[in-house]
């Protein structure tokens, strides 16, 4: 299973999640292989920047080499251009104008705001 699969794997918390990709890529001596990218990049660097504040060391090194590797910040621009669904309304917004739900991983436009039967957080 990929990195990418683990952070889409909605079968626990988003930081629980992150935590064990961490575990992992420290563990393999920091592998390129285990960095993310796509959906589960946007997912874990949006959520990091909420929760930076936090201080985990290993996490911040693991979501920093993540962006290195997908081109930085203008990897994360390009990003940020693209469009995706809103999983309720259907409306189609850049990436910079709707949040993602890292309960059920969908993303969500901002009129339509958190699932009620889902615990995860918008970033």
């Amino acid at each position: 299973m990929t990195s990418n699969h683990v952070v889409l794997d909605c079968g626990l918390p988003i930081d629980e999640r992150i935590r064990r990709l961490v575990e992992v890529w420290t563990r393999d001596n920091r592998g390129r292989e285990h960095l993310l990218t796509g959906k589960a990049f946007f997912a874990v660097y949006s959520w990091h920047l909420r929760h930076r504040t936090d201080h985990d060391i290993a996490r911040a090194e693991f979501v920093a080499a993540s962006y290195d590797s997908i081109g930085g910040s203008d990897g994360w621009d390009a990003m940020l251009r693209e469009r995706a669904n809103c999983g309720t309304c259907g409306d189609r917004y850049r990436l910079e104008n709707i949040g993602l739900c890292t309960g059920c991983m969908r993303y969500t436009c901002y009129a339509c705001g958190a699932h009620a039967s889902c615990t995860g957080e918008t970033v």
